[in-house]
């Protein structure tokens, strides 16, 4: 599983530069002087370039956030086929390991149906 925390960090980062700048421009029109405005406009091409930033920033982690999602869920879907009686034997039993590569949700739904965990056999 790929690390999306420093992803994460950085799209926070740019957002808050974004809002500092946007809170700094705030401050200067709420003087309600020719100055304070013209503060804030001299401060409006930092704004532009940060907000293009943190729309870059996001649009990055959720690229990437979706990719890991959509490859991690494929192996998720798959299901292997099982007949008759060994059908409903295989949705009862299953080893830890299979077990602990279900998400949280599959986890709950085997042990509600009561699924049984068992140990791998020893080989």
């Amino acid at each position: 599983m790929l690390n999306l925390k420093p992803l994460y960090d950085a799209a926070l980062a740019a957002n808050q530069k974004m809002q500092g700048i946007l809170a700094v421009m705030k401050t200067a029109l709420d003087e309600g002087t020719e100055a304070g405005k013209q503060k804030a406009l001299e401060l409006r091409p930092a704004l532009d370039q940060a907000k293009k930033e943190a729309d870059e920033a996001d649009q990055l982690y959720n690229s990437v956030r979706d990719a890991v999602s959509a490859s991690d869920d494929m192996a998720k879907k798959f299901v292997p086929v099982a007949s008759g009686e060994n059908q409903k034997e295989a949705l009862k039993e299953m080893t830890r390991a299979a077990f602990m590569d279900l998400d949280a949700e599959a986890r709950m739904q085997f042990m509600k149906a009561g699924g049984k965990i068992v140990e791998a056999a020893a080989e």
